[in-house]
């Protein structure tokens, strides 16, 4: 009998900056954005989780506390949050929800799955 030997792979994780978020985070279509509103101001979300989203901005320093609203594409819907900077790297601000409804938190969550499912087929085509 011939038995196949398994292979097996190592894998390092990028451990260039810490990033704490206990939930995945997908980067947004660029056709179809998630947007943040601030203060009268929209950004575009470079990565949204269900614990928070990343954009860039060089006006909210670490701790920085503030109301917001996020309007998801799949769903045409805006939600108000409260936003925490938990991190900088330049103008990347990474901020984790202080408030979220819990509704909001389930459209979030379902959008966020309809875009990994979205991914993963047009991966599977090339």
């Amino acid at each position: 009998m011939f038995w196949k030997k398994k292979k097996t792979f190592d894998v390092e994780l990028d451990s260039r900056h810490d990033d704490n978020r206990a939930a995945y985070r997908i980067a947004p279509e660029r056709s179809r954005p998630v947007i943040i509103s601030i203060m009268g101001n929209a950004f575009h979300a470079l990565n949204i989780s269900g614990t928070g989203v990343a954009f860039r901005s060089h006006n909210f320093p670490v701790g920085t506390q503030t109301a917001a609203t996020i309007r998801l594409p799949s769903e045409d819907f805006i939600f108000p949050v409260v936003l925490e900077v938990v991190a900088k790297q330049r103008d990347l601000c990474r901020c984790s929800f202080r408030e979220i409804h819990e509704d909001a938190e389930n459209l979030l969550h379902s959008y966020i799955l309809g875009l990994q499912k979205r991914k993963i087929r047009q991966n599977g085509r090339h």
